[in-house]
C-alpha cells in the first residue's frame, strides 16, 4: 500500500520518514508498557486461584465461624487488584489502536491534500483511478499497522510466561538423590540413635534461623516428645530431618552417619513419617495408598491394616483393598485417614519414626487406637512425637522443649515437672490445675514404675 501510494504520489515520500518514526516511538512505547501490565496481571491473577482452592478445602471451617464476609471482602480485593491490572492493559491496547487510527487519518489527509493542490497546479499528473485505489489501500493499513504492533507485542508479553518457568527452573535444586556410599547402608539405621549437634537452619537467605546452634542426644529405641509454643521451631526440625531445609551448619547424625551424607532417596525412605494433615492419593487404590510401589504381599498389607484396627473398614468397601480412593480421600474420615497413614508407616518398618502432630485433628478414641497401633508394631523403633497436647507426650522418656529455635529444656517427664519455673513445668501449669496435676502423676508414676 505504500509503495503503491509512493508510485503514484512521489511526493508523499516526504512525509512517510516522520511517520515511520513516529510509529516506532509508539510501539516502543506500547511494548515496554505492555509487558510490565501482562507481568502484573499475572501476578495478580494467581492470589484469585489460590483463594478459590483455600476457601473450597476449608469451607466448612468458613462458614462454622461466620468468617463468609471476610472472605469474601478478601476475594473481592484480589479481584479488583487484577481487575485493575487487566484493565491497564486492555487500555493500552485501545491507546496503540487509537494512535494507529491518528497515523492514517494524517497520512490519508496530506495525501489528499497534496493531490489535488498537485494536479490543479499542474505539478504532476494524477490519474483519478489509480489515486482511488492508492487511498484504498491506505485505508487498509491502519487495521495492519495495529495488528503488526500488537502482534510483536503479544510475542513479548508472552515471553513474561517463559521467564516465570525460566525463573522456576533457576531455583536452586534438592541434594544429591542418590550416591555410591548409599549401597553400604542397607540395614541403616539399624538401631535408630540420633544426635544434633549445634544444626542451624532457616527458609531463606534474608530471613533469620529458624533454629539455631540446637544439640541434643536421642539413645535408640527412644520415644521423645517434641514441644514448644507456636513458632518454636518445631516442624522446621522435622523438616531438616527429611533434608526439606538443609542445615546452615551443624550436623544431624543418626546411628552415627550424617544425613548430609547420604542420598535423599536412601534418607527418606528409612525415614517415617505420619503428618499432622494425613495424604492419601486420589485416583489409586486403597492398596496402592498403603503399597505404592508393590513391594509388600497381601499379607503383610492385611497386618498392617489389622494392627491399625482398618481391617473391617476397609473390607467393607464394595471391592475391598482394590476400592478407588476419592479426591483427598473423602471416603474415609479424618481419623481412619490417619490410621491408613500409620499403616502405610507399619509396612516400612523403619527403626525411625516421626510424629507430626498427628492427633492434632482427631478424636480421643482414634488417639487411642494410635497410641495402640504404635505400641506394637514399633516396640523398638526410636519415635519423636511433635506434639501441642501435652498429654499424648507425657509418657514418653524423653522431653525436648523448644523456644525461638533454641533447646530451652531437654530431659524426662520427671525430671522437667519438677522443676521450679521451668519452660515445661510452666506448660503444664498452663493446661489448667486438673490436668496439671494428672499430667505431674503421670510423669511421676512412670519414673517410680522404672
Amino acid at each position: 500500500a505504500v509503495a503503491t501510494a509512493v508510485t503514484v504520489m512521489p511526493f508523499t515520500l516526504a512525509i512517510v520518514p516522520p511517520l515511520l518514526w513516529y510509529f516506532m516511538a509508539v510501539r516502543r512505547i506500547f511494548v515496554t508498557t505492555t509487558r510490565e501490565l501482562k507481568r502484573l496481571e499475572g501476578l495478580a491473577r494467581s492470589p484469585i486461584f489460590a483463594m478459590l482452592s483455600e476457601s473450597l478445602s476449608g469451607i466448612a471451617t468458613i462458614r462454622s465461624n461466620n468468617y463468609i464476609p471476610y472472605f469474601r471482602k478478601k476475594f473481592e480485593e484480589a479481584h479488583d487488584a487484577h481487575s485493575r491490572a487487566f484493565f491497564a492493559f486492555i487500555a493500552s491496547s485501545r491507546w496503540v489502536g487509537f494512535k494507529m487510527d491518528g497515523i492514517m487519518v494524517l497520512f490519508l489527509a496530506v495525501c489528499c491534500f497534496a493531490s489535488v493542490l498537485f494536479h490543479r497546479e499542474g505539478w504532476f499528473q494524477i490519474d483519478p483511478t489509480t489515486l482511488g485505489l492508492a487511498l484504498s489501500m491506505l485505508l487498509q493499513l491502519a487495521g495492519v499497522f495495529q495488528w503488526c504492533i500488537r502482534q510483536s507485542a503479544e510475542v513479548i508479553n508472552q515471553m513474561v510466561s517463559v521467564e516465570r518457568v525460566l525463573g522456576f527452573g533457576s531455583l536452586p535444586s534438592e541434594g544429591v538423590l542418590e550416591k555410591e556410599s548409599d549401597k553400604q547402608l542397607e540395614k541403616w539405621p539399624a538401631e535408630g540413635r540420633l544426635s544434633v549437634h549445634e544444626l542451624s537452619v532457616r527458609y531463606r537467605e534474608s530471613l533469620p534461623l529458624s533454629l539455631e546452634n540446637v544439640s541434643f542426644e536421642i539413645p535408640s529405641g527412644s520415644r521423645v516428645g517434641v514441644v514448644g509454643r507456636t513458632g518454636s521451631g518445631k516442624s522446621t526440625l522435622v523438616q531438616a530431618f527429611f533434608r526439606l531445609l538443609e542445615a546452615e551448619h551443624g550436623s544431624i547424625k543418626i546411628d552415627g552417619i550424617d544425613v548430609a551424607d547420604v542420598g535423599l532417596h536412601c534418607l527418606r525412605t528409612r525415614l517415617s513419617v505420619i503428618p499432622q494433615v494425613p495424604v492419601l492419593f486420589s485416583g489409586c487404590t486403597v492398596r496402592e495408598n498403603l503399597d505404592p510401589f508393590g513391594v509388600h504381599s497381601d499379607e503383610a498389607v492385611r497386618d498392617a491394616l489389622k494392627d491399625v484396627h482398618m481391617l473391617n473398614v476397609v473390607n467393607e468397601l464394595p471391592e475391598g483393598q482394590a476400592s478407588m480412593v476419592a479426591e483427598g480421600g473423602s471416603n474415609f474420615s479424618v481419623g481412619q485417614r490417619q490410621l491408613l497413614c500409620l499403616a502405610r508407616a507399619i509396612l516400612r518398618k523403619n527403626r525411625f519414626l516421626i510424629l507430626d502432630e498427628p492427633t492434632a485433628n482427631v478424636d480421643r478414641r482414634t488417639d487411642e487406637l494410635l497410641q495402640e497401633a504404635l505400641q506394637k508394631s514399633f516396640p523398638d523403633a526410636t519415635i519423636i512425637s511433635v506434639a501441642h497436647r501435652l498429654d499424648t507426650i507425657i509418657d514418653n522418656d524423653l522431653i525436648l522443649v523448644l523456644g525461638h529455635g533454641e533447646v530451652l529444656e531437654f530431659g524426662s517427664p520427671a525430671e522437667l515437672v519438677q522443676r521450679e519455673n521451668g519452660h515445661f513445668a510452666t506448660m503444664v501449669r498452663d493446661t489448667g490445675e486438673s490436668m496439671a496435676d494428672d499430667l505431674r502423676s503421670r510423669a511421676l508414676s512412670k519414673t517410680n514404675r522404672s
